[in-house]
């Protein structure tokens, strides 16, 4: 990349609002020398329109002022959310205690006294002209994240996220988590057989049903795979108890699926039993792609396996490995108040063997209430 082609810092665009021209050019110059936009206004009036035109990063807004005062300016400029947030900056002569309270009452963010220095002026620009900054890229970041994963996790969990820095969510970084997978069992040939309105209205009912679930145990939806589906515990903000939080998923999943296979078929439309294949393990997790698509998920061995143990489960069956119950045993929480932490039963399914897994896998059947 040349110098010419490399993104440049934007230049902070400050309005200057003063009826005394000497006051403009002391304050103009100033803002210059540090390498604002500066813009200057006589009255309120001519600042609004100057406003309109193009909104500033930062006012220093005099209060006295033919036509239009400070106070007045500002609390226009407040009640428009286009211009709410442009931070206000009162310059005044008055130190009297009652002016400085009602510029703040307006939504002033700072108050200088006349005469002012130019140095105190200076700090309290840079302060106010970094803090905008922060408060956007919070808000951007906000967007981002809702945008991004809004889709795929609950409410709850993109506000979680939103306390994290967005480097941490996009770079892959190797972390331990448990993925599953769960896809309806015979839905090829079914579609085969209904109509393309009734394969989508099928998939719908089923994902929303599924999802749900996914929701209350805090887990990820990394994607929609035809009659299935794959989820995340554990990334992309860390759970400790990422494990029992998959596997108390998979359950409420196969009760859920149950209730919805029994509404189905009184009504007579097409469904499929579902099987839940679930790993946990080592995987890189964060966003891969191209420049201009994007999407988070994990990848590695676990990522595999899961996918392999779904394909081997029965309908209404849930497979796992014994690194998910060692997981679970070493954690247990307790997910409500006075509520009993969940147990699960684990049978052994013997030691399998899987396309593309180098050793036979020892695999669990799990089952709840034990």
């Amino acid at each position: 990349m040349t110098d010419s082609q490399q993104v440049q810092p934007s230049v902070p665009s400050v309005l200057i609002v003063d009826d005394t021209p000497a006051n403009l050019e002391l304050l103009a110059g100033m803002l210059k020398e540090k390498g604002c936009k500066v813009r200057a206004a006589l009255n309120g009036r001519l600042a609004l329109e100057s406003v309109h035109s193009s909104p500033p990063d930062l006012i220093l807004l005099d209060i006295n002022m033919p036509e239009m005062n400070g106070y007045e300016l500002c609390e226009i400029l407040k009640s428009d959310i286009k211009y709410k947030e442009i931070p206000v900056i009162f310059l005044s002569a008055s130190t009297e205690m009652v002016d400085k309270v009602k510029a703040f009452g307006v939504g002033g963010a700072d108050y200088i006294t006349k005469p002012f220095q130019l140095e105190e002026v200076q700090a309290r620009v840079d302060t106010q002209l970094t803090l905008k900054k922060a408060r956007e890229y919070l808000e951007d970041k906000n967007r981002f994240l809702e945008y991004t994963f809004s889709r795929f996790v609950s409410p709850k969990v993109v506000e979680t996220m939103k306390l994290l820095p967005i480097s941490g969510l996009l770079k892959m970084e190797r972390c331990e988590v448990t993925i599953l997978f769960a896809d309806l069992r015979g839905f090829t040939s079914l579609a085969n057989e209904i109509s393309p309105e009734e394969v989508q209205e099928t998939l719908n009912s089923f994902l929303s049903v599924m999802v749900k679930c996914l929701e209350d145990n805090d887990g990820m939806v990394d994607k929609f795979m035809g009659d299935g589906l794959m989820a995340l515990f554990g990334a992309p903000f860390r759970q400790n108890d990422h494990a029992q939080r998959a596997l108390s998923a998979a359950v409420a999943m196969q009760e859920a699926h149950r209730g919805w296979l029994q509404a189905r078929a009184a009504v007579g439309k097409p469904a499929r039993q579902m099987g839940i294949g679930i790993a946990t393990g080592q995987v890189v997790a964060g966003a891969y792609g191209t420049a201009n698509r994007m999407e988070y998920t994990a990848l590695g061995h676990a990522v595999n396996l899961a996918s392999r143990l779904c394909g081997a489960a029965q309908g209404g069956e849930i497979l796992t490995i014994r690194e998910t119950l060692e997981k679970t045993v070493s954690v247990v929480t307790v997910p409500a108040a006075n509520a009993a932490a969940p147990a699960f039963a684990f049978s052994a399914k013997g030691r399998l063997s899987f396309k593309n897994i180098a050793e036979p896998v020892e695999v669990l059947s799990v089952t709840y209430g034990a």
